[in-house]
């Protein structure tokens, strides 16, 4: 059935997107990719910043929008955090004043990470990559007790149950991380997966739904809702 692929591919996307230093497949296909602008030849070095960006056909929040998906990609959260505050008042593209305002919202800590979490927080994300599973595991059971409202945590730990293919544990970190942030997308869409794996079309629709509207500019949760959408709508026919 298309549901049993969809449920895959969305297992495979919520697991690249939870665990941010890998995200190279997610942001290929994010909109932060696809919405720059098409020209972005480089520049000869001699123009100035301002000069090479209206080349590239970028504006000023154009750039620090960028920028600050590269810095939460890096798990920088402190520079993607200036970075898209610095584009929600800089000239140019309302779009992207826009939806630097909903990472701001929507994907950013809640609180002020220190460097000290930042940096063990990169080491444990580093074991996961490299599939050392139990051992990524403890480093952030371990920052769960040093940090327990940091959520980028609760989604590296379901990273780890869902490379487990562990759904109900994902599940209970993603609460715990909206229990922190109630806004959080990721979140949102582990619930999403949850969901599909019981079978729970309303609720993978409902929870879909959900993070669309906190972020309707995501093309990976605008494709999650269109097809739960028409698997839905089999179910009903049926």
């Amino acid at each position: 059935m298309a549901i049993i692929s969809y449920r895959k591919q969305l297992w495979q996307s919520v697991a690249v997107c939870a665990s941010f230093a890998a995200p190279c497949q997610a942001l290929a296909n994010s909109p932060q990719i696809q919405d720059l602008p098409a020209n972005n030849t480089r520049a000869p070095r001699t123009l100035t910043r301002y000069q090479e960006n209206f080349f590239r056909g970028e504006t000023e929040a154009d750039r620090l929008y960028r920028e600050g998906i590269k810095a939460r990609f890096d798990l920088e959260p402190e520079k993607a955090r200036a970075l898209f505050m610095q584009a929600t008042k800089a000239k140019g593209s309302i779009r992207a004043q826009i939806k630097a305002g909903i990472y701001l919202k929507c994907y950013m800590p809640k609180d002020k990470v220190s460097p000290e979490c930042q940096a063990l927080y990169k080491q444990a994300d580093r074991l996961v990559q490299e599939n050392k599973l139990a051992e990524g595991l403890a480093a952030f059971q371990d920052l769960e007790k040093k940090y327990p409202k940091f959520e980028w945590i609760q989604i590296g730990l379901a990273a780890i149950h869902l490379k487990r293919e562990d759904p109900e544990r994902a599940a209970i970190c993603a609460r715990r991380a909206l229990q922190i942030n109630p806004d959080y997308v990721d979140a949102w869409l582990i619930l999403t997966h949850d969901c599909l794996m019981h079978h729970d079309m309303e609720g993978a629709r409902d929870t879909a739904q959900k993070a669309h509207l906190l972020d309707p500019y995501s093309d990976t949760v605008g494709k999650v809702l269109a097809s739960i959408n028409v698997e839905f709508g089999k179910v009903q026919a049926d």
